[in-house]
This record gives C-alpha cells, sequence and structure tokens, in this order.
C-alpha cells in the first residue's frame, strides 16, 4: 500500500486501488496472497524481496528478513533491541521483554527508557532459550520464571537443575545459534532496525512516544559487552 501510495505500483500491478488503510484492499490483497494469484505471488515472498524488487527496501519492518509483530520499537526500546538481536529475525518470542516493558512481569520497567534493556534483553532471551529447550510453552513464562522450571526439569530428567544452571543453559543455546549465523554468512550489520525506527526524521508523531525513536545504537554496543561478543563488525 505504501509503494502504490508513492507511485511505483499502479493499479494494473496490484489488481485494486491499494490506497494506504483500504479494508477492502487489504482483503482482496490477502485473498490474492493465500491463494498465490496475481501480485499475491509477490507478497507472499515477504517485504523485504518485495521492497528491493521495487527500489524501496527501507520499507520494509523486518529484521533479518523477518518482519515484525504487534510492537512499536520506537516506543518500547527494549523489544526493538530483541527485534534487532534475535538469531530468527524480527520476532517477540525469543525474547518478549513487553512481559516487563508493558505489563510489569517480573518488574516493570519504562518502555521508553533505554537504560537497562541490554541487559534485559539478553536475560529474556536467556530464559526463553532454556523455556524451549525444556518443551514447555513459552507462553508460561507469563506466570513462571527459571525457578518455577528448576523443580519441573529435576523432576522429568532426575537431575538437579538450579537457576543459574538454567540460565547458563540458556545463555549456551543462544551463543550457538548465533555461531550458526555466523557460519552462515550474518554478522553484526544484520543486527539491526530499519532506519525510520532509528532516527529522529522516523520518529514517532504521536502518543506517550511522540518523538521517540529505538536507541538501537546506543544498546547494540552494551548488548555485546553482556554477552560477552566481540565489539567489532563480525
Amino acid at each position: 500500500m505504501e509503494l502504490y501510495g508513492m507511485g511505483v505500483l499502479t493499479k494494473e500491478q496490484v489488481g485494486c486501488e491499494a490506497t494506504f488503510g483500504s479494508a477492502r484492499a487489504l482483503a482482496f490483497l490477502a485473498e490474492e496472497t493465500v491463494n498465490g494469484r496475481g501480485f499475491g505471488k509477490e507478497i507472499g515472498q515477504g517485504s523485504k524481496r518485495l521492497t528491493a524488487k521495487y527500489g524501496h527496501p527501507e520499507l520494509s519492518m523486518s529484521s533479518k528478513g523477518q518482519e515484525f509483530p504487534a510492537y512499536d520499537a520506537r516506543a518500547i526500546q527494549g523489544i526493538g533491541l530483541a527485534y534487532a538481536t534475535s538469531n530468527r529475525g524480527g520476532c517477540h518470542l525469543r525474547g518478549y521483554t513487553i512481559a516487563s516493558e508493558v505489563l510489569g512481569i517480573p518488574v516493570k520497567t519504562d518502555p521508553l527508557e533505554s537504560a537497562g534493556k541490554p541487559e534485559l534483553v539478553k536475560a529474556f532471551q536467556d530464559a526463553t532459550a532454556a523455556f524451549d529447550s525444556s518443551g514447555l510453552c513459552i507462553f508460561t513464562t507469563f506466570a513462571w520464571g527459571l525457578q518455577d522450571l528448576s523443580p519441573q526439569m529435576q523432576g522429568a530428567c532426575d537431575a538437579a537443575y538450579t537457576i543459574e544452571e538454567l540460565a547458563l543453559i540458556g545463555e549456551r543455546i543462544w551463543n550457538m545459534e548465533r555461531e550458526f549465523n555466523n557460519r552462515a554468512g550474518f554478522t553484526k550489520l544484520d543486527d539491526s532496525l530499519p532506519p525510520r525506527l532509528t532516527g529522529i526524521e522516523g520518529a514517532a508523531k504521536t502518543g506517550p512516544a511522540k518523538g521517540k525513536f529505538n536507541e538501537l545504537a546506543t544498546m547494540l554496543p552494551l548488548y555485546y559487552e553482556a554477552r560477552g561478543w566481540d565489539l567489532k563488525v563480525d
């Protein structure tokens, strides 16, 4: 719709008048995409490929090729860092800092502040990796922490798992996934967000986060330091 509004795409290409916010166009394009028809074939390739093909890769709201879910990284600093550093792209299920920044679980942190978020993101990512490896649904983490996972692991595996050991297991998993990505050709440069989310020119125009943009440039070096990773471009 944004490409259509810019005049890059035409009605003939898209198959309808795709003005921004049009429910009719959205429903039509969803049907085309699901059925692999017309312009839906191109949409089905993902926004990264689509926007690159038509000369505007900056319009893809994604990281490592995966589109973001519901949360605006300009208004919620931690989730923006989590999107950028997720091993599988812009995903909130690998480090759901929304629990802390919005819901106050296990403690409330200010979503508009970047201070302390590198450490928060690492903690959520490591804990999520530990829960994932246990086979439990990660949505249980809205109520459970590693202190709850520990006795369940002991009961299931007949072995003692302390909270510290579980956190270390999660950290090791995260590092192994990162190593896989490195060997596949990803680098620190891929730990990124779209320019419109990280610069003052794209700052939020309304709401509580008015004037805010994601402070990734400040948080990323501190995140690397927290992880013990090389701060140089790898």
